[in-house]
């Protein structure tokens, strides 16, 4: 593995959702010190909304002049991508969701590709303690990213945390298995 790419949906930058992308990202970096990583929250980028205009049907691409396209050009080289994102009323973030909805590009037989054997982690976070409640949400993400041809290997899901941005911290399981995930991705 030589260059990951890590999207956080969350503003916390010390929020449970980024605490978890950390862990991973430091079991990666344990056992791959030459790994390039490039980790972005999605809140600090100028991402616009998918305008449905359908240039990129007729065309290589988005037009859209905004932060997508150096996300563009990241997906067509990196080796992994993990996306984390805090689950709000019922659905991944805003921030994510629009992330998801500008790989509509994607899509279309003259749009760029994204590296062919891309793999994906999933981390999620949500207050509720029933740690199935979201697995339709995460199922319908697998699949709107399965059409883009990134597979979803792991899905990290910290729930339970509903009011204080950090505490994932005292849940020694999960962030031993979010640093675990790293060195055994480190290996892919």
């Amino acid at each position: 593995m030589k260059e990951v790419l890590a999207l956080i949906g969350s503003a916390r930058k010390e929020g449970n959702t980024a605490v978890l992308v950390d862990k991973i990202l430091a079991g990666i970096r344990e056992k791959n010190k030459k790994v390039k990583i490039y980790k972005y929250f999605l809140h600090e980028l100028k991402i616009n909304p998918c305008q449905s205009c359908y240039f990129c049907v007729d065309n290589s691409g988005c037009q859209q002049k905004d932060d997508m396209a150096k996300i563009y050009r990241l997906l067509k080289r990196i080796d992994f991508l993990i996306i984390g994102s805090p689950i709000y009323m019922n659905y991944v973030s805003a921030q994510t969701k629009l992330f998801i909805d500008r790989l509509f590009p994607y899509i279309h037989p003259k749009a760029p590709k994204v590296n062919k054997d891309l793999k994906a982690v999933l981390v999620i976070t949500y207050g509720w303690e029933k740690p199935d409640i979201y697995d339709e949400v995460i199922k319908d993400i697998k699949r709107v990213l399965k059409w883009h041809k990134i597979n979803v290997v792991k899905t990290i899901k910290g729930f339970g945390y509903q009011y204080k941005k950090t505490e994932v911290l005292e849940d020694e399981k999960l962030l031993k298995k979010a640093y675990s995930l790293g060195l055994m991705l480190s290996r892919l």
